[in-house]
């Protein structure tokens, strides 16, 4: 027999120490549904109109304008312009900053962990 089979059942745990196992595992279990969730749900998005939708306008109802001619004036010859280089155009952040930020954060999370264990091991 296993020895962690009669943890894994509960038995000779604490009330405080169930309880922390049972939050652990719930959230375990959201954060894997919500992962898994996100994207299935993306998935199924309304694909048929991304930008440049029109909707049917019902009120007020359209009006046929009249028409008057005028003679056309001189239009002056359009600037050149000056032709752009091939590049994409940017449209997102530089992943390497955000993940500087993430790694920092990584780390200043885990030395508050370390100094609390500390703290606490030191006073007991």
């Amino acid at each position: 027999m296993d020895a962690a089979a009669p943890l894994l059942r509960g038995e000779g745990l604490t009330s405080e120490m169930k309880s922390k196992l049972l939050g652990l595992g719930l959230g375990l279990t959201l954060s894997t549904l919500g992962v898994a969730a996100v994207p299935a749900t993306a998935a199924f998005a309304d694909t048929t109109c991304y930008t440049g939708c029109t909707t049917a306008v019902t009120s007020p109802p359209q009006v046929t304008p009249t028409v008057v001619t005028t003679p056309p004036a001189a239009e002056p010859a359009p600037a050149s312009t000056p032709v752009s280089g091939g590049a994409l155009p940017f449209t997102g952040a530089d992943i390497e900053e955000m993940a500087a930020v993430g790694a920092g954060a990584l780390l200043v999370g885990g030395l508050m962990v370390r100094r609390s264990r500390r703290v606490r091991r030191a006073a007991a």
